[in-house]
């Protein structure tokens, strides 16, 4: 470390230093001599001569002349060591699983994530490799139309890598999803399964749902039986604005276009069928807190009948949206009698600084103390799952909505959550 009003010297300088003392004391030694009569100039070659006193051109070392006095040597301030906070799993091993949506370039690097997963998730979901545009073969499903015209081919090479991880690990999964109007080819719902086929009819798409939902419920219970332990049936199917009388969502919803607005409730009466007893079945749905009775209507039959376990809340939310609100929806659910999981959760902020972070560390602790307490209470609160692993690893992008930075260390986020359990 550089030390101010000190002038390092390098070893050849010093060398030169010592020989100028030297010939010193050779002068006065021979002033003293001659002084006395003796004669040594024999001995001394008049010739000899001294380079100047320079700065050793290998010297590296960086000389400073200070104007200020010289001042007690600096020492490296004393840090302390960081604190290894507790996993999040472990946590609320005691309330309800943690989990985080993965995509498939996270899992194809899986040495270098899989300490912060393992530590604080206990559940996956794949970001998008279940959903059936990665599920579905339109090639395998036109080759033989005699056979596949009701029954279309579904692949399950996509989440392939979640699974794995997932049963080496001991780490359950949510199914995420098999009914949307979204990420659902146009191909899935005509004569010829191309896009410019014409749509089939209800009865048709009624039994191309069934062989959907059945071969992927069956091929995972089967499989790998205890795996999925949640099962988003139905995604975003409440709409006012995009829908019909009853709100259900009609615009750009192949579903609603083949089915009717019952789709919705086959694609849990077929999920029922062939689920195994330990999955349980789910709406899932984004702005909750905005259309509590839209939803709880929707599903009153459904539920009745025995067809659905709980209800999703995505939970895209900011540093700012009204926490009061969402807490009110939660409460909503679960006093309608349905179990409830917050599926997609991640919170944004406006700008990368500490004050901004620290909003967010204090959103996050408000749902998690929230879904904590309505455990406490006796309700059936069994899963948060966070929509990403770390801010460069969103569909967010710029906004910072996750639990780490890019380098997997934790931000404040993290403690705040930890905090709910402090006295």
């Amino acid at each position: 470390m550089k030390k101010r009003g000190v002038v390092g010297i390098s070893k050849k300088a010093l060398l030169y230093t010592l020989a100028v003392l030297l010939l010193v004391t050779v002068t006065a030694v021979l002033s003293a001599c001659a002084g006395s009569g003796i004669d040594i100039s024999k001995d001394v070659d008049e010739k000899a001569t001294f380079p100047e006193f320079t700065r050793d051109p290998d010297d590296t070392y960086e000389w400073e002349e200070s104007t200020e006095p010289p001042t007690e040597t600096e020492t490296e301030p004393e840090t302390e060591e960081p604190v290894e906070l507790v996993g999040l799993r472990e946590a609320f091993a005691n309330y309800f699983y943690i989990g985080v949506a993965l995509p498939n370039n996270v899992l194809q690097n899986w040495v270098r994530y899989k300490d912060v997963i393992l530590k604080n998730f206990n559940s996956i979901t794949c970001e998008n490799e279940m959903k059936p545009d990665f599920m579905l073969s339109q090639s395998e499903s036109r080759k033989n139309l005699d056979v596949t015209y009701t029954d279309p081919v579904v692949h399950f090479s996509s989440p392939q890598l979640a699974v794995k991880y997932a049963t080496q690990n001991n780490i359950k999964m949510r199914l995420h999803t098999l009914v949307w109007h979204a990420q659902t080819p146009k191909w899935f719902f005509t004569e010829d399964y191309t896009n410019e086929g014409n749509l089939v009819s209800r009865d048709v798409m009624l039994q191309r749902m069934e062989s959907y939902i059945k071969q992927v419920l069956t091929y995972y219970k089967e499989n790998y039986p205890g795996l999925i332990y949640a099962v988003d049936v139905v995604n975003e199917a409440f709409d006012v604005g995009n829908g019909d009388e009853n709100g259900i969502r009609r615009v750009d919803n192949l579903w609603h276009q083949t089915i009717g607005p019952d789709y919705v409730y086959y694609a849990f009466y077929y999920a029922r069928k062939y689920a195994a007893d330990d999955m349980k079945l789910f709406y899932n749905d984004y702005g909750c807190m905005y259309k509590i009775d839209l939803i709880l209507r929707n599903l009153k039959k459904i539920k009745s009948e025995g067809l659905i376990d709980g209800i999703g809340m995505q939970a895209h939310m900011d540093y700012d949206t009204d926490s009061n609100a969402f807490k009110k929806a939660m409460r909503a659910f679960v006093e309608a009698g349905y179990e409830l999981q917050l599926t997609e959760l991640d919170i944004g902020v406006k700008k990368n600084n500490e004050a901004q972070f620290k909003a967010q560390a204090n959103q996050y602790k408000r749902i998690f103390q929230a879904a904590k307490e309505l455990v406490e209470r006796g309700y059936k609160v069994t899963s948060i799952t966070v929509w990403g692993l770390t801010d460069t690893l969103t569909w967010r992008s710029g906004q910072y909505p996750l639990l780490f930075n890019s380098d997997l260390t934790p931000k404040p986020a993290i403690s705040a959550i930890l905090s709910v359990f402090d006295k």
